[in-house]
């Protein structure tokens, strides 16, 4: 395995700390610093999802990817959990006021914002695929 694929076998929701943190690290090893919060915040929400709703809770396969492919930096999540694709979940009410809004369902909606892509995909044998990509300059 090479220095920028994180693989736990049962990752569950004490680990997304130490997953959050070796994403930060290769940022900051390639210079990337500027973009460690939208990463910090996407990658905990995304692993939060896989662990709570792919996997419910009960810890499952989980691998983490951080790659610079020419001007975009890509962290790739994958996971056998159950399939999800984060582009059928409709965008949350955000016009009103906090209060009058339902708890939760904004994970998604970040991470859309935070990157410049969000992109998903599923196969049986390779399981769900969440590709988190911010171009450099961005």
């Amino acid at each position: 395995m090479d220095d920028n694929t994180l693989t736990i076998d049962s990752a569950v929701l004490k680990d997304i700390p130490g997953i959050v943190e070796f994403v930060v690290s290769w940022l900051e090893q390639n210079g990337l610093d500027k973009y460690v919060f939208a990463y910090e915040t996407a990658v905990d929400e995304a692993s939060t999802n896989v662990v709570k709703h792919a996997y419910g809770g009960k810890g499952g396969y989980y691998q983490v990817s951080c790659a610079l492919n020419g001007a975009d930096i890509i962290v790739t999540i994958r996971d056998h959990g159950s399939k999800f694709d984060p582009n059928s979940v409709p965008l949350p009410e955000v016009i009103s006021q906090l209060e009058e809004r339902k708890v939760g369902g904004l994970g998604i909606y970040m991470m859309k914002k935070l990157m410049d892509r969000v992109d998903y995909s599923y196969s049986a044998p390779e399981g769900n695929r969440l590709d988190l990509v911010k171009k450099t300059g961005s």
